[in-house]
């Protein structure tokens, strides 16, 4: 694709953070559901003067409170609620700081997410997930190199889990390091062969090395793995553009525009999908030219 067309039409790498958050999030409520115990607290139901056994139990109490509530949307509660759990054990508390961090990225703040999960990790270093969660809130601010170092991190601590691998594979992209975002994405399929992210990181790493058609391969697999995704459609357009194929590319504009929420994406692939009828842009995108 000519120079023109790739900035104007670039790839667009899958946001990705919404969707980590809530897998994540997800997964650690149900580990933790057993540990947390069965009893609801209510604020008020705090000691006033507790010992370090009865601190870790305030917080643990807080902490499945606050999870209950954030299930049922109740966002206000459960920032009470582990506000509640940090004051009971604030040297401790890296349950409750992961889980607000993860609350106040949700909710748009990022810097206050890196600041809980910083403490997170302070008050316990041996947190894969914290780790992985500040290295992702500092890609979404564009700090990849920061970001790796947290993932790497992560992984250290955590060798089998494959989204780890995504996300820093996802951050060498954003440095133009294709060679290891590949090799991270690939060990990623490796431990998670259905993995959607890993096969739409992979698609971008060969499409910016001019591996066009493993790139189809790889975003055609997405859509066969979940065809309600809208962004694989638009990235193997753009990839069906490269080697002249317009009307395949058409075809998945046409899908991307009936599952895309995102104005601007929209607005891209409109755009995209009315130069498929310009001839000055189809020479452009022939190959050779």
């Amino acid at each position: 694709m000519k120079a023109s067309t790739w900035r104007r039409y670039g790839l667009p790498i899958v946001a990705g953070l919404a969707a980590f958050f809530v897998v994540l999030a997800g997964l650690w409520y149900a580990q933790r559901a057993g540990y947390l115990g069965k009893h609801t607290p209510t604020l008020a139901s705090q000691p006033a003067q507790t010992t370090p056994s009865t601190r870790h139990e305030v917080e643990n109490e807080f902490v499945r409170m606050a999870i209950e509530a954030a299930k049922q949307g109740d966002v206000e509660e459960a920032l009470k609620a582990l506000d509640v759990a940090i004051a009971a054990n604030p040297d401790k508390a890296y349950e409750a700081y992961y889980y607000r961090g993860l609350i106040h990225a949700e909710q748009g703040d990022i810097e206050k997410g890196i600041e809980d999960l910083t403490k997170a990790i302070e008050a316990n270093p041996h947190m894969a997930e914290a780790y992985a969660a500040r290295g992702s809130l500092y890609l979404t601010i564009d700090r990849p190199s920061t970001a790796i170092k947290d993932f790497t991190k992560a992984i250290e601590l955590d060798p089998d889990y494959a989204p780890n691998y995504v996300n820093r594979g996802q951050a060498y992209l954003s440095l133009d390091m294709v060679d290891l975002a590949l090799k991270d994405l690939e060990k990623a399929l490796q431990l998670e062969p259905n993995s959607l992210a890993a096969y739409f990181n992979r698609g971008v790493a060969y499409f910016q090395k001019k591996d066009i058609e493993k790139a189809i391969a790889d975003f055609t697999k997405c859509i066969e793995l979940d065809p309600t995704v809208p962004a694989p459609y638009f990235n193997r357009a753009v990839a069906y553009i490269e080697i002249n194929e317009k009307e395949k590319a058409a075809v998945d504009l046409a899908v991307y525009l009936k599952l895309a929420k995102d104005e601007e994406g929209r607005h891209q692939a409109e755009a995209l999908l009315n130069t498929l009828k310009d001839p000055v842009m189809m020479i452009e995108t022939t190959p050779g030219h």
